[in-house]
């Protein structure tokens, strides 16, 4: 009996194994064919909820803000800067100082090509911020996020 529930575990072991295999090659077959509206918007809903951050803890990224077309990035960092939805609301602050308030899309689009300052939390290994503040003003309020 013994044996056959050895055996039973090394299959389960062996089948797991190629199972990973699996998934790791097909997300890096999704990365190269990225179809997906704005790859920086990973995480949660747009509804509120999650969890809330108290202002320490923070990753400070300065660099030139650039965006693909589906992403927008400093450097090889992918930033979050929330879902579709939440991009079409109204903006909490002029952040790329033409003088209006749009979307947050339009923001960060005019944004695009000027170094800027983000604060947020590095998730994914340290490839992706959660963006919660630009330039020192708050983007995004934690309390109504589930980007944690």
């Amino acid at each position: 009996m013994k044996k056959y529930v050895g055996l039973g575990i090394a299959l389960i072991t062996i089948l797991t194994m190629g199972s990973a295999s699996a998934i790791v090659f097909q997300t890096t077959s999704l990365r190269i064919n990225q179809t997906q509206f704005l790859l920086g918007t990973l995480g949660g809903g747009c509804d509120g909820g999650g969890g809330c951050h108290n202002n320490t803890n923070l990753t400070t990224m300065t660099g030139v803000l650039v965006y693909d077309d589906s992403t927008f990035m400093i450097e090889d960092t992918i930033l979050n800067v929330g879902c579709p939805g939440f991009l079409n609301t109204t903006s909490p602050y002029d952040f790329d100082g033409d003088g209006t308030v749009e979307t947050r899309l339009n923001e960060l689009l005019g944004m695009v090509g000027m170094t800027i300052t983000v604060e947020g939390y590095l998730r994914f290994q340290q490839t992706r911020l959660i963006v919660f503040y630009i330039n020192g003003v708050e983007y995004r309020d934690c309390g109504h996020s589930k980007y944690i």
